[in-house]
């Protein structure tokens, strides 16, 4: 089958997590176990995402002139991603890395600094277009800065290349950035957020994907976790369900169905396939521990979505 071709641009970020009792007051050591480095950034998550769904994906970030740089390029390498818009930092910012502290009750405090991600401008997205103009589809994210999203979307509103925004982490979004947007990707909490509401507003879900809607917003997939997505757009108004599985990790969820959703999207698929696609892929995630090592490839979520529609 032939691999079409999308772009992404987002973050990278190396995470480290350790266990202890209780989290440390201020001059305290606290002994800690289980401690665990991994790959992290909501936009390299969903790269690879796309790219073991089959895309042929150009990825786009700065990493630091750092180990942890190099284990990025190592990643795309292994991946097959093209990282030709990947580039190191010119001002000495580090990688971007999250400090995950976790107490004995399971509850984190998190330290996030995105560093070198920050470093990635609108004269990066627009040396990018070239390549974006190969591409079906860009999707972002908002863990870089909001001048590179507002600009990228403006880009590709201007080219008349559809553009993807999965809102998260929640940041304020002016309503020029909401009206490029081909398809928002919000969780319930961020659809709510992005409108000025309360985080947990108990309005049904039917009535909040109607009001991005009328924000200017192409396609509105909101997603519900367990419950799968809802969409909203001129011809749709429904909830696809989602899939039943035993979760054991949830984190990284996200990131693999929006990376799911936006290859089957580039593919030619409807809507409703691709939010299918999508369930499939971010359910078979989350029955693995961690995000890079739970991400599944073609041929698994394929496997699963005919179970499902059996």
């Amino acid at each position: 089958m032939k691999k079409e071709r999308i772009a992404v641009i987002g973050s990278y970020a190396v995470g480290m997590t350790i266990v202890g009792d209780h989290f440390p007051i201020p001059g305290e050591t606290v002994p800690g176990h289980d401690f665990l480095m991994c790959h992290g950034g909501k936009g390299s998550n969903q790269a690879v995402a796309a790219a073991r769904m089959g895309a042929e994906v150009v990825y786009g970030t700065c990493v630091g002139k750092d180990s942890f740089g190099d284990g990025a390029m190592k990643l795309y390498e292994e991946e097959q991603i093209d990282a030709g818009a990947v580039r190191r930092s010119e001002k000495g910012l580090s990688t971007g890395v999250g400090l995950i502290y976790v107490n004995k009750e399971g509850e984190n405090e998190i330290v996030i600094d995105f560093a070198a991600n920050n470093e990635f401008s609108p004269e990066d997205v627009e040396r990018m277009v070239p390549r974006l103009k190969e591409c079906k589809l860009l999707l972002m994210q908002l863990e870089s800065s909001m001048e590179t999203v507002e600009y990228a979307a403006k880009t590709c509103k201007k080219l008349g290349i559809p553009f993807a925004l999965n809102p998260a982490p929640f940041s304020p979004l002016s309503e020029e950035l909401l009206g490029c947007c081909t398809y928002l990707t919000p969780n319930q909490t961020e659809a709510r957020l992005i409108l000025g509401l309360d985080s947990k507003d108990d309005r049904p879900d039917a009535e909040i994907a109607a009001m991005l809607y009328e924000k200017g917003i192409q396609n509105v997939i909101m997603t519900l976790g367990g419950d799968g997505c809802y969409i909203k757009n001129s011809q749709m108004d429904m909830q696809v369900p989602g899939i039943r599985v035993d979760a054991v990790d949830t984190t990284g969820a996200g990131d693999t169905f929006t990376g799911a959703f936006c290859v089957a999207i580039a593919e030619g698929k409807s809507i409703p396939e691709a939010v299918r696609f999508g369930n499939a892929a971010a359910g078979l995630a989350v029955t693995k521990y961690g995000v890079i090592e739970s991400i599944p490839g073609r041929e698994e979520a394929e496997s699963c979505l005919k179970k499902m529609e059996s």
